[in-house]
């Protein structure tokens, strides 16, 4: 039991789990309370306030992922030259060899130096700029629902608040970034966990003494502040190596990181754009109980896939630090580990929720009804495929030629455009098919072929033993589903 414990509390799977569920388990808790403490343009207020720092994040315009490759590089002895060499090389199959694993060489621990001095000056001031941003735009969407409120004065306080405390927490996601660059993923999320328990509680408490707007954004905004200062201390702690290292602008390291930097950060745009933009495109066109039905299965399917990316993406930086020191061998085994384990997480969370979504739905009194069992199946069959792709097309990132905002932008148009098309004549159905046709039909195959021809692995010995016995499982199991409701409709 030891052995398992001590096995589980330094696993980056199972903490990265550990921490999306108590993220969940957050919304689970408190909103509900929320809703029945407060009056409906406090509530309003609430909801817009505690979006602000999860909306700050996805205008980091792609640094996180790629800062997080750059350390792991380096860390792995890649210099800024042979890092830079990768995305040259055709198809990215240049492979770095150092002088001593456990010793980079000179140029190898001034490329991790130099990268964290970056990342530590052009955080700070990236995130006045996007405060600056969201305070401009962000207070003329907010003055009508504040206006509303029984107490404005203390509502923009707390809009006040929410900024300062948000340009603390993008700061301290800097040194986020550095710890999962640096492969500290177990650690930065146990204690991600330990304080997302701890923002519950004091934001419960607020709750139950029947405090004010301002007092419960203020528990709820302070533990980002604490969260930074923690990321500080955590770097400092495991790696007092670059404590002296200091914010500085390296002009050469910026024109090196830029490409990869825009098509992240597109990517990442685009990538979450596909999946939410069905919904609103969905809502232009379908009747509100439709379209409430999808965004709820849309939303349902969207947390299992998050809690699928565990098993392959907590693993990235040390395929990274692979990828730098030329192991392909253990890098490609690594891999497929990781995909085999996202892949299984993915079906029983998908198998689970087909099975128990209608019956839990009926036992909370839901207004809003589930999906049809075939739009579900096309659902989860387009996100497993989304999956299988995604995880590809991070393996090739490996290479640090990034081609995201082509994976992610063609597909979304695709989808779009496909799903349109087959509304008139499909409904609901339509929109979960167009996913899975631009999905199957572009976006696993383009990220397929540029991984194969990086990594020189044959697709069917790769695949036979990661995606299909996985895919099989999830086919039969819906479409069992779907067949067990028909055959208790015959006498």
């Amino acid at each position: 039991m030891k052995a398992l414990f001590a096995r589980l509390w330094n696993s980056p799977t199972f903490t990265t789990w550990g921490s999306l569920a108590v993220r969940l388990g957050g919304v689970v808790l408190v909103l509900p309370w929320v809703l029945a403490t407060y009056a409906p343009p406090e509530v309003a207020v609430w909801q817009l306030l505690s979006s602000v720092f999860v909306l700050a994040l996805l205008f980091d315009f792609g640094l996180a992922p790629t800062f997080t490759r750059m350390l792991s590089f380096a860390r792995g002895g890649a210099s800024l030259a042979a890092i830079q060499a990768m995305r040259r090389s055709a198809h990215g199959q240049a492979q770095v060899t150092v002088q001593s694993q456990s010793a980079p060489d000179r140029d190898a621990a001034d490329t991790l130096a130099s990268v964290y001095a970056l990342l530590r000056w052009l955080y700070p001031r990236l995130g006045f700029g996007v405060v600056a941003m969201l305070g401009v735009a962000g207070s003329f969407a907010i003055a009508g629902p504040i206006a509303a409120t029984a107490a404005p004065g203390q509502a923009w306080l707390a809009w006040g608040l929410v900024l300062a405390t948000t340009w603390a927490g993008f700061v301290g996601n800097a040194y986020a970034v550095a710890l999962q660059g640096m492969n500290n993923i177990a650690v930065l999320r146990r204690w991600e966990a330990a304080a997302g328990l701890a923002q519950i509680g004091s934001t419960l408490a607020v709750l139950a003494f029947n405090g004010s707007l301002l007092a419960l954004v203020a528990s709820y905004q302070v533990w980002i502040v604490l969260n930074a200062l923690r990321n500080v201390a955590l770097m400092r702690a495991l790696h007092p190596q670059l404590s002296h290292v200091r914010g500085q602008r390296d002009p050469v390291l910026l024109r090196a990181l830029w490409p990869a930097t825009w098509r992240s950060g597109l990517g990442v745009v685009m990538g979450q754009g596909i999946i939410q933009s069905s919904g609103w495109a969905y809502a232009q066109v379908a009747p509100v109980a439709e379209v409430a039905s999808y965004l709820l299965a849309l939303r349902l399917i969207t947390m299992v896939s998050q809690f699928a990316q565990a098993p392959f993406y907590s693993k990235l930086p040390r395929l990274a630090e692979l990828q730098a020191k030329g192991e392909r061998g253990e890098q490609l085994a690594l891999a497929r580990h990781g995909m085999r384990m996202a892949h299984w997480v993915f079906v029983a969370g998908a198998i689970t929720l087909a099975v128990v979504a209608v019956p839990l739905l009926g036992l909370l009194h839901s207004k809003t009804a589930f999906v049809p069992a075939s739009v579900w199946a096309l659902m989860c069959t387009a996100f497993f495929v989304e999956r299988f792709g995604a995880m590809h097309l991070q393996l090739y990132s490996l290479s640090n030629h990034i081609v995201w905002h082509i994976a992610n932008g063609v597909t979304g148009c695709l989808m779009l455009a496909l799903a349109l098309l087959l509304y008139p004549w499909l409904g609901m159905l339509a929109f979960a098919l167009a996913m899975l046709l631009a999905y199957a039909g572009f976006y696993a195959v383009y990220s397929i072929v540029h991984s194969r021809r990086a990594f020189q692995f044959n697709l069917w010995t790769f695949e036979r033993g990661i995606s299909l016995p996985p895919a099989f499982t999830l086919l039969a199991a819906l479409g069992l589903a779907r067949l067990v409701p028909a055959l208790k409709a015959f006498p």
